[in-house]
């Protein structure tokens, strides 16, 4: 199966700048799947990244169903119910589909509606991205980690997309141990997001010694010992790993998507790190303050930038 038509869902900071990457290859047909109310309204803006002026295409389901070989959700959790039921008339038998969310839950959820036949497990890591309206800066483009759940041989469709993503210049791994990987970026996010979304802080913060990588340790911690009782292969050095030879490598302005939420008061993604922590930890009787803590501030900012909004 070569890939030649990819769908995207979401035009955030994550998914501009992959289906800007994407459509760059001639042979490739890239679509927007968008609502009738946001295709009206991304055709009358611009979309600009790195002050570049950037055209898509869109297609809106409610009136058009041809099946795509590839497609990528790039939106936030919050939204990722409302973007399985837009795919719907574009899932064909041969598609692919690829969750670009942070967390660890949202394969199984896409699962639930097209079958697990249709999954490929997948992150992104190291791309510093960031959203203000319709422009988006970005110094580093990151990583596409993705595979089947174990990858000791790779199947024909996780070729066809490494080849298709690697010719749009994105660069991919396919690892052995997929779930390991899922685990890996979830301790990232749940330290990375959350300390910097309580913080306010960006990225160079985290990038040197200090209070706010040590706050951000101290949460991914709590994961290394919810993925340990899992018996998932996560250690210390893995995340000594990330700071050193990921995080050290984005843009030191660059702000995480949690902070970048909170600076837009907008509702950020609590329920899919510290509240699943929590949840995690209670089950398997690991304590998790740090991510309690977490979840009562962050949830505390969301409540009053909505009464703020509801006074102005």
């Amino acid at each position: 199966m070569a890939i030649k038509k990819i769908g995207i869902v979401g035009l955030g900071a994550i998914g501009a700048v992959y289906g800007k990457m994407l459509q760059n290859i001639e042979e490739l047909e890239v679509k927007i799947i968008v609502d009738e109310h946001r295709k009206t309204k991304y055709e009358k803006e611009k979309f600009y990244i790195n002050g570049e002026e950037t055209s898509y295409h869109y297609i809106n389901p409610e009136t058009q169903s041809d099946s795509f070989d590839l497609l990528l959700l790039a939106v936030k959790y919050g939204q990722l119910q409302e973007a399985i039921s837009l795919i719907r008339p574009f899932v064909g038998e041969q598609t692919v589909i690829l969750s670009l969310l942070n967390g660890i839950t949202s394969e199984e959820e896409i699962a639930k509606s097209y079958g697990e036949e249709k999954v490929l497990y997948s992150i992104c890591n190291g791309i510093d991205s960031t959203r203000e309206d319709n422009r988006i800066y970005y110094s580093n483009a990151g990583i596409i980690t993705f595979g089947e759940k174990e990858n000791l041989e790779l199947t024909d469709r996780v070729k066809e997309v490494k080849h298709c993503l690697e010719r749009a210049n994105i660069s991919v791994d396919v690892p052995a141990d997929m779930e390991r990987a899922l685990w890996n970026k979830f301790m990232i996010n749940v330290g990375m997001n959350q300390a910097s979304a309580v913080t306010r802080a960006p990225y160079a913060f985290f990038q040197k010694e200090g209070p706010a990588r040590e706050l951000a340790k101290s949460a991914m911690k709590e994961v290394i010992k919810l993925a340990q009782a899992k018996r998932i292969d996560l250690t210390e050095q893995d995340m000594d790993y990330f700071f050193a030879n990921v995080l050290s490598k984005v843009g030191g302005t660059g702000k995480t998507s949690m902070l970048q939420d909170i600076e837009a008061g907008r509702k950020t993604e609590v329920a899919l790190f510290a509240e699943k922590v929590i949840d995690y930890g209670q089950k398997l009787g690991i304590e998790t303050p740090i991510n309690q803590a977490f979840y009562r501030i962050i949830k505390t900012v969301e409540e009053m930038q909505e009464e703020n909004s509801l006074i102005h």
